[in-house]
């Protein structure tokens, strides 16, 4: 499972990364990597929630509270580095890098579009409503084609793909009233949210912001990996995993992903499906490999890291004498490089300590174990 979470995550990544300075996406699309995020998210949340923590108001108050500090802390350290290092370039060179949009518009922003700009900027909630709101001499109204009619609000996101993680509060906060059911009631609402996003699309409101954006659709997906789950349980209960099967299905799954991304583009659906029937599999492989879980715990990092550092990178090869570097292919996996390097720093110096910190919070408690050690941050991650 951590492969096929940094294959996903490099994705996103690439794709930024080669979108960027007008080269051709060679990945899969950001939206279905974000997708298939959710379906993960929503088989860890399971497996934790359902076994995990108590379910008691004790036993979700350390969920919430341990999901906030997982997403918060890396989140809230890298938007702080992010402002104060364009503000920094900003003062040197005159480009504030990230800041950019707030440097051309604020004299004309009204105070609704300050709040809203800065209040999703350090809450996190609300971020994928920016793909919803034009932004027009200083106001913001509300477009359900608002990608395709630019600027729109999403200028003023810091971190572009942290809306993501909106998402994901989204389905935390609702994730114990439902995944502690039973199997039939949460596949009923996973089908409810389906029916919903297609009878909504039928009556014309999709677009690319309610594509992957609007949660009580994304809801079913996080359900579908709920659902896997439960048969995970089973077959491991049965004692019905092999390895060696486990690690063909895992390396077929993430394969797929790599190398044959248009496929997924075509029949995003049915892969969906796929991804439901295989992650269990690939859970087994996991929980098999030390070295599969630590590249999963990079997608994290890495889905949030890669946009500032594309962003600075862009700044740089702006400069004189530096604007060979973005006429270059080799420039924009230079970057990806960078914030893989990034997100191996940010899991030791910020990542892992909290993690300690939480894991000994659960361990204090009486009623519950420690938390599985694999449990994801915040899948896009989104994704």
């Amino acid at each position: 499972m951590g492969s096929l979470r940094l294959i996903l995550a490099f994705a996103v990544a690439g794709g930024h990364a080669l979108g960027t300075f007008n080269f051709p996406n060679i990945y899969l699309a950001g939206g279905e990597a974000v997708q298939i995020f959710y379906m993960i998210s929503g088989f860890l949340i399971a497996l934790i929630l359902r076994g995990k923590y108590a379910d008691s108001a004790n036993g979700n108050w350390i969920f919430y509270s341990n999901r906030v500090v997982k997403i918060f802390v890396p989140y809230l350290t890298l938007l702080a580095a992010t402002v104060a290092l364009s503000a920094l370039f900003y003062v040197f060179t005159g480009k504030a890098v990230s800041l950019n949009s707030f440097v051309q518009e604020g004299s004309t922003m009204s105070l609704g579009t300050w709040l809203f700009a800065v209040l999703t900027n350090l809450l996190i909630l609300g971020q994928e409503w920016a793909f919803l709101l034009i932004y027009r001499a200083g106001e913001l109204f509300f477009s359900l084609q608002a990608l395709d009619q630019p600027p729109n609000a999403a200028q003023f996101t810091i971190i572009a793909p942290a809306w993501s993680l909106s998402i994901e509060l989204a389905f935390y906060a609702i994730a114990p009233f439902i995944l502690r059911r039973n199997f039939l009631v949460i596949a009923a609402v996973a089908f409810a949210s389906n029916c919903i996003r297609f009878e909504a699309y039928g009556r014309g409101y999709y677009s690319a912001a309610t594509d992957c954006r609007f949660f009580p659709f994304e809801l079913s997906l996080f359900l579908f990996g709920s659902l896997s789950y439960f048969l995970y349980d089973l077959l491991n209960r049965r004692n019905l995993f092999h390895p060696a099967l486990s690690a063909c299905l895992t390396g077929l799954l993430v394969t797929l992903v790599a190398l044959h991304p248009r496929w997924v583009d075509i029949k995003p659906y049915q892969f969906f499906v796929l991804v439901a029937l295989l992650l269990p599999a690939l859970f087994d492989f996991a929980v098999r490999h030390k070295w599969d879980r630590w590249l999963g715990e990079l997608s994290y990092p890495l889905y949030l890291v890669h946009w500032p550092i594309l962003a600075f990178g862009i700044a740089i090869s702006g400069l004189p004498h530096m604007r060979v570097l973005g006429q270059s292919q080799a420039y924009p996996y230079m970057l990806i490089a960078v914030s893989l390097f990034a997100s191996h720093a940010i899991n030791q110096w910020i990542v892992n300590p909290v993690d300690s910190w939480r894991q000994a919070r659960i361990r204090k408690s009486s009623t519950e174990p420690a938390e599985v050690a694999i449990s994801p941050a915040a899948q896009p991650v989104t994704g």
